[in-house]
């Protein structure tokens, strides 16, 4: 199971890095929206997993590869938001909030946050610092809701079918 979401996770990073944020190579708003939600979900669910590992026992090193993955997709992120998808009324079936591209600084400094936050966690991860990886789980999951009390409407839900 982990294999398939990994996979798909990186495919959706494929093609966010291949150019929603560069003016030629924008695809219609619904596919960016669509392409937003999916990497939302492997966000959520990889988080989500991460934190059932370390119930577990594991060690934080076994959580390298998703944890480098999430921060990855951090670094994405921002480009899932381009200039032309903005709000509900454009994109259909979007939870963003208009605030995204009217605080274009706010939203800077959530995703920034959120950057910061996943890119200590695989750091953690590959040290080996279960420790420290366990309470940073807390800190990707608190920049999440922060970001999203600000600007995503709605609650988050398992992934659509």
């Amino acid at each position: 199971m982990w294999r398939v979401l990994l996979l798909r996770f990186g495919g959706l990073l494929a093609i966010a890095a291949a150019g929603f944020s560069s003016q030629a190579n924008v695809s219609p708003p619904v596919d960016v929206v669509a392409a937003r939600q999916e990497s939302m979900d492997m966000s959520s669910i990889t988080l989500h997993s991460m934190k059932e590992a370390m119930k577990a026992g594991r060690e934080a090193k076994t959580q390298a590869y998703p944890a480098t993955a999430l921060a990855k997709w951090a670094k994405v992120l921002p480009t899932m938001f381009p200039q032309e998808t903005p709000g509900n009324d454009m994109s259909p079936g979007s939870q963003a909030l208009n605030a995204v591209w009217q605080d274009p600084t706010g939203f800077d400094r959530a995703v920034s946050s959120y950057a910061d936050a996943t890119a200590k966690l695989a750091a953690l991860a590959t040290a080996n610092d279960t420790a420290g990886f366990t309470n940073q789980l807390d800190q990707v999951n608190s920049a999440c809701t922060s970001c999203h009390s600000r600007y995503k409407s709605g609650a988050q839900t398992p992934p659509k079918k």
